[in-house]
């Protein structure tokens, strides 16, 4: 992690960051934007690498974390599981 606080967390990859921000921080960022609400549809997933698919839909439905599939094993040979952030963003994790 590049940078962390109460309203975001930075990733960087190669020479992209990647900033996961909440969205009542999002209008100082982008403004005269406007901040799309989690019923406008999916526009983008991000995947995470995680060690163990399973065990990490255990910890997400321990924190309350509902999947929208998986865990499952794609035909291209990796097992995924996929849900919805907050803010209305689809994640998936995959190994």
């Amino acid at each position: 992690m590049t940078y962390e606080d109460d309203a975001s967390a930075v990733f960087t990859f190669g020479n992209t960051l990647i900033n996961l921000l909440r969205t009542t921080a999002a209008p100082g960022l982008i403004r005269p934007a406007d901040v799309a609400g989690p019923d406008t549809g999916v526009r983008m997933q991000l995947t995470l690498p995680v060690d163990d698919v399973d065990a990490m839909c255990e910890v997400l439905a321990e924190r309350g974390v509902t999947l929208l599939n998986g865990p499952v094993d794609r035909p291209w040979g990796i097992r995924t599981a996929s849900f919805r952030d907050p803010g209305g963003h689809i994640r998936e994790i995959a190994r």
